[in-house]
């Protein structure tokens, strides 16, 4: 994780920090209108009013402003937001800056999940496949605690979790294998990652189960601001590191397994946004980290969503993604010289 703290006296900081998340809001806003006016439909200003004022309209120009616009906009706010603070939750509670729902396997969990869901031929957008990410990622989950009980250093758990990551993949494979040709294709479909497949329907399921995740994550700041120094610090701040852990890992599981099965696999958020928070805000209080990455995550998601649908999703999250992974190695190589 990055050593940043912060700089300069407390009326500076907080002014840094509340001019950040004016910007982070605004362009957020600026963003989502762009997401709901353009398209291969395009918008007016007058649409877009007369759409909010008739949100029961039975016209085209209606349908696809609510089934369509604006589910893409809540997806991209809520898988962004989702997928950073998971991210950056596991890489405090693992003092690792490499550290994600994709490396520990919790995100290959809710991919095996999602898989053993549509492959059966369960629609997507239902509680099934919700249930099934989620209990996927907590599989692993799971696993990792108890990994984590047995070893203390961090190494040995992001091996763990790759190891995981890999056996997932397989078994995936076989699935995979044995699977009727419709129902493989809506897979491979689903694997692609997308913030377009979230039903008007499925808006509230999604929303409920991020507000979960975040509440267990935000219910234990006191321990992640403590986890940097180690546990025994945290420990001697009268924090049940136990309970606290717990809660953190519980809570960034259910992020990533929700994120993943309305969204498909969404890759590098949970691992760059982090770091594009630490830099923006230079400070390592997660008071400020958990919604600056949030919103710092739901910008980059709404920003790849404004690219035609013809490009891949992740590739332009790639794009953003592995130069600021290759900047932290680089700058974490010259700190240990």
């Amino acid at each position: 994780m990055s050593k940043v703290t912060g700089q300069g006296s407390p009326f500076l900081r907080n002014h840094r920090i509340s001019i950040c998340f004016a910007v982070l809001f605004t362009a957020i806003v600026v963003c989502c209108l762009l997401t709901l006016v353009t398209g291969k439909v395009s918008f007016g200003l007058a649409d877009l009013l007369n759409a909010l004022a008739e949100p029961g309209g039975e016209d085209v120009s209606h349908r696809i402003f609510w089934n369509l616009r604006v589910p893409r906009v809540v997806a991209a706010v809520l898988a962004g937001s989702a997928l950073a603070v998971s991210g950056l939750s596991l890489q405090t509670v693992f003092r690792n800056p490499l550290c994600g729902p994709f490396v520990l396997g919790i995100s290959s969990g809710a991919s095996l999940g999602v898989a053993i869901a549509l492959l059966a031929g369960m629609g997507f957008g239902h509680f099934g496949v919700l249930g099934a990410a989620s209990v996927g990622a907590f599989a692993v989950t799971l696993v990792i605690m108890a990994i984590a009980s047995c070893f203390t250093r961090s190494s040995v758990l992001l091996v763990a979790g790759l190891l995981f990551g890999y056996f997932i993949d397989a078994l995936v494979s076989v699935i995979m294998a044995g699977s009727e040709a419709e129902n493989l294709q809506v897979y491979v479909a689903w694997g692609m990652g997308s913030f377009g497949r979230l039903t008007i329907d499925s808006v509230y399921l999604f929303a409920g189960a991020v507000a979960v995740g975040l509440a267990l994550v935000a219910g234990s700041i006191r321990y992640l601001n403590a986890a940097r120094m180690g546990d025994d610090f945290a420990r001697g701040l009268g924090v049940n590191v136990s309970v606290a852990r717990k809660c953190v890992l519980l809570g960034s599981s259910i992020l990533a397994g929700a994120a993943t099965a309305f969204c498909g696999p969404v890759a590098f958020i949970g691992i760059a946004v982090p770091h594009l928070a630490y830099m923006l805000f230079k400070t390592t209080n997660h008071r400020v980290l958990i919604p600056g990455s949030a919103c710092c995550g739901a910008l980059l998601a709404l920003v790849a969503g404004l690219f035609p649908v013809s490009v891949p999703l992740n590739a332009v999250l790639s794009v953003v993604g592995v130069p600021i992974i290759l900047y932290v190695m680089l700058r974490g190589s010259k700190e240990r010289v």
